[in-house]
């Protein structure tokens, strides 16, 4: 019998080279490494099948130049057809540019389109297909992605797509794929939302995730998920079920020898292959002058951050300059912001390289009307970042397990507050106050933040049902790199206004 394996990569977010742009280093993942791993595979076995669960388009500067140019083919779509990828599954961030930059995505890749539970134009835009294996094994694969992507995304972004509910779809789906297949691997780019071992709930369950739920279905063998950049093998309700490390730092290979086994492959452990480099160079020429490009000068204060956890506890400078920005690009009365999971800060010299690894997101600017009771609300959702232990502050273990989620802790300028994390959650902010007097109830202030935060991204659900008065429509790097262009040399305006007591 002749040997087959199949091998899925997830979350890759545009980690084609192995290479970090802030200071083009080398690293130790990325497509250039998995690509030799697949070269080492095809000497093992007589046949190696090729996935990806999504969020494949989002993430790199590589990617923010490609996404922004179609006058070529798509480069993720490119190198993947390279790699010989045979079918793809879309991820929630695969949308973050737009319809166009995603169909052509989709146009430019030979790959089969597997996802089936979002409809264009009420057509859905993949389906499930059957993959014969030269081994004898006929593997039905489904591809589905969270339905959660309306509260994160931009309207216009999805405006002629429809999202179904991915239990449902599956469902359909093993119905269709009965009898046509003698196992059924479910690619679901959401991920697990309870605990691996006694099954409590890790999160809120707000159906981002459902993971879990899924392996209550009968009629499939192997689950794979994504989104939440975890790492591990497991089995839920008689289901195999992994998700691999995000940045092509990982793989999952599922191989069939005495039986069907999974495991997390590791991308430290092959080399570059040369051969990726050559694909991309002309953007990556592009991409490196883009990103050297001067912007301006920093005045009065360091903008570097060197403890992620100090900066978010004792508000960084480079907090009040995003909130600053905010407020002098829509006028609002306050702002918010939030450090993202890798931040580096920057420079006394401003270059594209620093804003771009600094903000790493495609978001726009919002400005919300909020009364001063759901601005009190948004801080209590904010304080539940921060936790006691040892009797010291250390950071809530809700967010960085089962996903790190540094980037839904809020900081707002224009207003004091005092929080004291000893409290039970909700009952954490003991002091607010505008301009020098306490913030009502009834009170109604305007306040910037970007468009993940005012669908209501993070649970914000008071955000999100608040009014929105401006869209800017515009994206945060742009409006960065403007007012820093305009504005040169910064002088950064920084208020110790937040206190976070025991």
């Amino acid at each position: 019998m002749k040997k087959s394996c199949i091998c899925i990569t997830s979350d890759v977010h545009g980690a084609i080279l192995s290479k970090n742009y802030a200071d083009n280093s080398e690293v130790f993942y990325g497509l250039s490494r998995y690509s030799e791993a697949v070269k080492h595979l095809k000497k093992q076995y007589d046949e190696v099948i090729l996935l990806d669960n999504g969020d494949a388009i989002q993430g790199s500067p590589l990617l923010t130049v490609s996404n922004q140019d179609d006058t070529y083919t798509h480069i993720l779509s490119y190198v993947f057809n390279h790699l010989g990828v045979n079918a793809i599954n879309l991820g929630n961030h695969d949308f973050n540019y737009g319809e166009s930059a995603l169909l052509r995505y989709i146009r430019d890749n030979k790959a089969d389109l597997l996802t089936s539970n979002v409809l264009f134009l009420n057509t859905p835009l993949g389906k499930s297909k059957v993959i014969p294996l030269s081994n004898g094994i006929r593997m039905g694969v489904i591809g589905v992605v969270t339905d959660y992507i309306p509260h994160w995304e931009k309207p216009e972004y999805i405006a002629h797509m429809r999202f179904l509910d991915p239990i449902e779809t599956v469902k359909n789906e093993i119905e269709f794929l009965k009898g046509q297949c003698d196992k059924i691997m479910v690619m679901y780019h959401g991920g697990i939302e309870r605990d691996l071992t006694d099954g409590h709930p890790t999160e809120t369950l707000t159906g981002e995730n459902i993971g879990y739920q899924m392996c209550s279905l009968e009629g499939f063998d192997i689950l794979i998920t994504g989104h939440q950049h975890r790492s591990f093998v497991t089995n839920i309700n008689g289901k195999l079920v992994a998700q691999c490390g995000a940045n092509a730092s990982e793989f999952m290979k599922i191989s069939f020898d005495e039986r069907m086994t999974v495991s997390i492959e590791n991308m430290s452990n092959y080399a570059i292959d040369r051969q990726i480099e050559p694909l991309v160079s002309l953007l990556e020429k592009q991409t490196q002058v883009w990103l050297d490009q001067p912007l301006g000068k920093i005045h009065n204060i360091s903008l570097r951050i060197h403890d992620g956890f100090l900066a978010r506890l004792h508000k960084h400078p480079l907090v009040s300059f995003i909130n600053q920005v905010q407020i002098a690009t829509t006028g609002s009365q306050l702002s918010a912001t939030a450090l993202f999971n890798s931040v580096r800060g920057f420079d006394p010299s401003i270059t594209m390289r620093d804003l771009v690894s600094t903000y790493v997101y495609p978001n726009t600017l919002i400005v919300k009307k909020m009364t001063g009771k759901d601005m009190k609300l948004m801080i209590e959702k904010c304080a539940e970042y921060f936790d006691i232990k040892n009797d010291e502050i250390t950071v809530s273990k809700d967010y960085v397990y089962p996903k790190i989620q540094h980037f839904n802790y809020d900081m707002i300028d224009g207003i004091d507050y005092t929080l004291k994390i000893s409290n039970p959650r909700g009952c954490r902010l003991v002091s607010c106050s505008y301009q020098g007097n306490e913030v009502l109830d009834e009170a109604v202030y305007t306040i910037a933040m970007n468009n993940y935060r005012a669908v209501g991204g993070g649970d914000f659900d008071m955000v999100a049902r608040s009014e929105t008065v401006i869209d800017t429509n515009r994206d945060m790097v742009e409006i960065l790199a403007q007012y820093i262009q305009q504005h040169s040399p910064i002088v950064v305006d920084h208020k110790e206004n937040i206190r976070i007591i025991k």
